[in-house]
């Protein structure tokens, strides 16, 4: 009797992916992403509407590290500022994932306020109404893409391919190197792998240079 031969398919070596490190990631410094909020901020304070809306929008971005898709869907209810409670609601990110993240006393106060405001001027503040509204409806991402893109151009610190998401960089940057947690920072930028996260624990040139300060001195 004539044996049965089986051919099992060959299995593919596993591969490994690679894990870059922080230069290989377009970030602003911290004194530059201050720079930038400090420009806008100063706008927003002349009163006129769009820097208004521009100053909420880089606040969001820069103290949350949302993507841009994300900020320009995000709706009034999503912001959970009431009492005891510092969230935004991410509805439908990258991946179609929705997450609550945590936001800080000063984003809460200032979304608080900018809710108020829109509320003065008539604009609808219902749960599903969007956040970020101009003259033809919804603020777009390439609309909040366009808002970054002309203070960085202003500021001297815009760069090809280096704009509104190396502000969630600079966030994740900033983040990790005060709290040095990888849990927390992968639970903000609402990460699935902490792969993802672990280029933001790499050494960053901001700290070697803190640590080179008063070297042979």
């Amino acid at each position: 009797m004539t044996a049965t031969l089986y051919k099992f398919p060959q299995q593919k070596a596993k591969t490994h992916k690679r894990i870059k490190n922080i230069d290989g990631v377009k970030y602003f410094s911290n004194s530059q992403v201050k720079l930038l909020r400090r420009a806008v901020r100063d706008q927003a304070a002349t009163g006129r509407m769009t820097a208004i809306k521009e100053w909420m929008a880089i606040d969001l971005l820069t103290c949350t590290g949302l993507r841009v898709s994300e900020a320009a869907n995000l709706r009034c209810g999503d912001c959970k500022v009431g009492y005891d409670d510092n969230r935004v609601f991410v509805r439908n990110g990258k991946g179609w994932l929705s997450a609550h993240i945590v936001i800080n006393e000063a984003l809460k106060r200032h979304l608080k306020q900018f809710l108020k405001w829109k509320s003065g001027r008539r604009e609808p503040v219902g749960r599903d109404d969007f956040v970020f509204v101009g003259q033809r409806g919804a603020i777009t991402s390439q609309g909040i893409q366009q808002i970054v893109k002309k203070y960085l151009k202003q500021l001297g610190l815009y760069e090809s391919g280096k704009s509104a998401h190396a502000l969630r960089h600079s966030f994740a940057v900033e983040l990790y190197g005060k709290s040095k947690d990888i849990r927390a920072t992968q639970k903000q930028l609402r990460h699935v792998s902490i792969q993802s996260t672990q280029i933001y624990a790499d050494i960053t040139r901001e700290e070697i240079q803190n640590q080179m300060k008063g070297l042979w001195r």
